[in-house]
């Protein structure tokens, strides 16, 4: 219904005044709406997670070419909000045997909170490298202009919590995006934690390779 109102209201040229505050609001409209579609849409794939009813669609690849293109599509937005954002891989990382839809989700849902808490002229990067102590693959998303307080590292993972103070752009979110990249990273039987010193956050990603 919001997007058939739009149609109307561009077609009898509601929106083509400056002076009109109509765009604003209506903006604000679908702003709020998509809100409440993710919030849905992530509640619904945390409880399935929790029923464990997925099985894993398992399958080997590089993330060497896999990685960069997760990574492509934010290059856009962190350009246009003037922050750098790199990418480097361990030449010596075999490929990996995972589920991708899983990692590309939870890594996605990093580099979105990456992107909305790095401030203009900050830096986000990616790093991707192989533990042979404990046979996993490593993936840091780290990002410079936001420390979180020790105090914090434990519930940032808990459902609906969320950073005070710490989203410069008012992107805004639903506080399930950390809670989903947890479970995610567990249905690939790996972890992640943060680490937050010196004005940087990093994320730290570890999955079996097989």
């Amino acid at each position: 219904a919001v997007h058939m109102l739009d149609l109307t209201l561009r077609d009898l040229g509601m929106f083509k005044t400056q002076a009109n505050p109509l765009d604003r609001y209506f903006q604000v409209l679908k702003d709020e709406c998509q809100r409440e579609i993710n919030l849905i849409d992530d509640l619904l794939d945390l409880a399935l997670l929790d029923s464990q009813e997925t099985s894993l669609n398992l399958s080997e690849v590089s993330l060497q070419s896999w990685l960069p293109k997760i990574v492509e599509p934010f290059l856009a937005r962190a350009y246009d909000h003037q922050q750098g954002l790199k990418i480097e891989i361990a030449a010596s990382l075999p490929a990996v045997k995972t589920d991708l839809s899983c990692l590309e989700r939870a890594l996605a849902e990093l580099l979105n909170n990456a992107c909305k808490y790095t401030p203009a002229g900050g830096q986000i990067s990616i790093f991707a490298s192989v533990d042979d102590q404990s046979k996993s693959a490593v993936v840091r998303v780290c990002n410079s202009g936001v420390e979180i307080l020790s105090s914090e590292h434990d519930r940032i993972f808990d459902k609906f919590y969320r950073i005070p103070n710490s989203d410069p752009w008012k992107h805004g979110g639903t506080g399930l995006g950390l809670a989903l990249v947890k479970k995610l990273v567990e249905r690939l039987k790996g972890t992640v934690h943060v680490e937050s010193f010196h004005g940087e956050t990093a994320f730290v990603v570890r999955f079996p390779i097989a």
